[in-house]
């Protein structure tokens, strides 16, 4: 109403500016008796009071605050659902999937602005608005699950936070009523705000530690009575990008962090404090700057402060991360109880800073009798099977009977998966079926319906499937439950 309200006093203005103005003509008008005057004065300041009215109306109309909450999914952490909060004397109902439009906008333009990087993963959407509901005093919108990624993957095969931006619109009226009942209004309209932070209770968990001239990481401080700790090393994605320090893509990236201080792995292990390294920039540069020093400095430090066993780390990683566990185990033997190893980049390692383990370091592992689970996709498009998992359970179990189980899952949009094995239970080795267009399958709830519906991702992800508590041995023995019985002995 500011703006009809100014049209009005310009109008005003015109006409006065007309009616005083002229071309030298002069118009004779009767003259007005006094109760004409009258009424029009009262007309005149009613129009007046109503304009007002209706301004202050507009103006103090009910604005109310909206928060993101985010849920990390095997893809990554995405914006899961918003909350609107009434306030604590209201109530609203009559609420539908298209009352509201959220749009979002997620950038990476002012961080990469300046360099010659550029983003894949910023987007201008409208949300899906897949399930609505109404809470008291607050609207619950949840969205679809496959969208709204928090990370965006960059040109600089790292993934970054992106700038997040969400607008809300209310498309028709909702009923308000009072915390007793008493309807205040059937046909309510207000505005909205959001402050775009976004909440997650599971990587709220999690500390941010900055380590000056270390490695950064992200703790899950388990409790003082802990004895046992974890160390997460994740994939080439989820390295520190620009010497920005976010310390948060490793936790962000998919389930590589949160999964482990999850109430389900902490009740397999027994509760157990988590370590999440992000790498300054790859995990291949770990001789090269020194990393699988400063990592074991790092861990003795934690083990030392938060009065963990020694005896008691577990290790775990994928990819460049799965190399980098290998490199730990070659360098640092002593410090793992166990280790749980995805894909480890092996083949690739040379072109990318590394060094391609050699045989004797790889039977250096062998020699350090930590007992290893590896997971691959039976084919594996970015680092080769052959030449990675299988090339390293091949020397872990050299001359030695070998047990192989082929498992069928539970749900069928799952691949299913062959398992080889010592009799010791020292090594074992998970392989999961791919498609023919090289894709491993998984079973996922993105769109929040209660059913399970097939999704592909490359056949390269397969930490999904440990990050599941997925691999089995041929006892029906998990993984995790399998690692946990090393330390909880």
């Amino acid at each position: 109403m500011r703006k009809t309200l100014s049209a009005v006093l310009i109008c005003a203005m015109a006409v006065s500016m007309m009616a005083g103005c002229g071309d030298g003509a002069q118009e004779t008008t009767a003259p007005q008796t006094e109760a004409e005057t009258e009424t029009q004065a009262v007309e005149t300041t009613e129009a007046k009071e109503q304009t007002e009215a209706e301004s202050q109306e507009t103006e103090g109309g009910d604005t109310y605050s909206c928060q993101l909450y985010g849920a990390v999914t095997d893809a990554g952490q995405v914006v899961s659902e918003m909350v609107i909060d009434f306030g604590d004397s209201k109530k609203v109902t009559n609420v539908e999937n298209d009352t509201f439009t959220v749009h979002a906008v997620a950038s990476t333009k002012e961080f990469l602005e300046g360099t010659e990087l550029e983003s894949y993963g910023d987007y201008d959407i409208d949300r899906k608005i897949v399930k609505t509901e109404t809470d008291g005093q607050k609207v619950i919108l949840y969205f679809d699950q496959s969208e709204g990624a928090i990370l965006a993957y960059t040109s600089g095969s790292r993934n970054y936070p992106a700038d997040l931006t969400y607008t809300i619109t209310q498309n028709k009226p909702i009923t308000l009523t009072a915390a007793d009942g008493t309807v205040l209004n059937e046909q309510y309209t207000a505005e909205y705000t959001c402050d775009n932070t976004v909440e997650d209770e599971e990587t709220a968990k999690f500390e941010s530690v900055l380590v000056d001239g270390g490695i950064n990481y992200q703790f899950y401080n388990a409790g003082q009575d802990v004895d046992k700790l974890v160390i997460w090393f994740h994939g080439n994605g989820e390295g520190d990008l620009l010497e920005s320090h976010n310390n948060v893509a490793q936790i962000l990236g998919n389930r590589g962090g949160v999964a482990w201080a999850s109430d389900e792995f902490q009740e397999i292990l027994g509760g157990a404090h988590v370590m999440a390294f992000q790498a300054p920039d790859t995990w291949y540069y770990a001789q090269r700057d020194g990393l699988l020093d400063k990592a074991a400095d790092e861990i003795k430090e934690v083990v030392e402060n938060y009065k963990v066993d020694p005896e008691k780390v577990l290790v775990a990683g994928c990819s460049a991360g799965g190399y980098m566990t290998s490199r730990m185990l070659i360098a640092h033997p002593e410090l793992f109880a166990a280790a749980m190893i995805n894909c480890p980049a092996f083949d690739v390692a040379s072109d990318r800073g590394g060094e391609t383990p050699t045989d004797e370091e790889l039977k250096a592992i062998k020699d350090c009798k930590v007992p290893i689970w590896l997971v691959q996709g039976e084919t594996d498009s970015v680092v080769n099977t052959e030449e990675c998992s299988k090339r390293l359970f091949a020397v872990l179990t050299e001359g030695q009977e070998l047990t192989e189980t082929a498992i069928k899952q539970e749900l069928e949009q799952n691949s299913d998966l062959t398992t080889y094995e010592t009799s010791d239970g020292m090594y074992k080795l998970s392989l999961y079926d791919t498609t023919e267009d090289d894709k491993l399958r998984f079973a996922e709830d993105y769109d929040r319906d209660g059913e399970m519906t097939e999704v592909q991702y490359s056949n390269h992800w397969s930490w999904i499937y440990t990050l599941k508590n997925n691999p089995q041995a041929a006892d029906g023995t998990h993984i995790v439950n399998w690692a946990a019985g090393f330390v909880n002995e």
